[in-house]
């Protein structure tokens, strides 16, 4: 059994851009099972999408950097094998789990080997830093470095090993998955036609560019589309209450 402790770094996107954050740097250490580093594991990711200068900025990667890197499926390929076979993976957050399954399904890769996947922050307060500083110890590297901060969150496991031996997993969550993206699009878009005393049905909201770009960035099946559409009336249901079912129906 292996340890694999990740974190990853995001090419960062306004709340209504309904383009995914995608994951631009990968960063993994691989521990043994009395928590001794094996090996590492560190690359960038080409995105598929425009880069955003801000993340840019955040992380201190540069654009050129970023264009010439390899893409998420070869680095994703490669960082299974890193993996190998019997393991259990440690995140700062459940947010990196997240963006893997989204990236995973948008590069059409499986993902079946996010299994056995551990939240760390359930077992500290605070920040990575604010639990660094909790437990005296010393950062490693450079603030928002996908590898260093590998290192960081290592030195936290270390304190307290009970979270490698937890059984408690973070969860795919297929509907988060398919609707996280356009939840702002949708809030936005019933906003809109609210101001315009308008109607907004979900015939009207599908025929958006935008809502059909989504679906075909996220490769949204018939029943993934049916999670968007029950969002969709759900957020109706929130902004013209009783209403909303006659609104549906008109």
């Amino acid at each position: 059994m292996h340890y694999i402790v990740i974190d990853l770094e995001f090419n960062g996107r306004k709340h209504y851009d309904i383009h995914p954050m995608e994951i631009i740097e990968i960063g993994a250490v691989k521990l043994n099972e009395r928590l001794e580093i094996v090996d590492t594991f560190q690359s960038y990711i080409r995105p598929n999408f425009r880069l955003n200068k801000f993340a840019l900025q955040f992380t201190g990667i540069s654009k050129e950097t970023l264009l010439q890197s390899d893409g998420f499926r070869t680095v994703i390929d490669k960082f299974i094998d890193f993996c190998g076979d019997e393991y259990k993976m440690l995140a700062w957050g459940g947010n990196d789990y997240f963006h893997l399954f989204v990236d995973c399904k948008i590069n059409g890769v499986a993902d079946k080997w996010l299994a056995n996947l551990i939240d760390m922050t359930s077992f500290f307060e605070g920040g990575l830093h604010k639990a660094l500083a909790d437990y005296e110890l010393q950062p490693i590297g450079q603030h928002h470095s996908a590898l260093d901060d590998a290192f960081n969150a290592v030195q936290l496991l270390r304190m307290k090993p009970e979270a490698a031996a937890s059984e408690k997993y973070y969860g795919k969550d297929p509907f988060k998955i398919c609707t996280g993206g356009i939840k702002k699009q949708i809030l936005s878009s019933l906003d809109e036609a609210m101001a315009q005393n308008v109607v907004l049905t979900w015939d009207k909201f599908i025929e958006d560019e935008k809502v059909q770009s989504y679906f075909s960035i996220m490769k949204l099946d018939a029943s993934e589309i049916r999670m968007v559409k029950q969002l969709f009336e759900k957020m109706l249901k929130m902004k013209y209450g009783r209403k909303a079912k006659k609104l549906q129906l008109a």
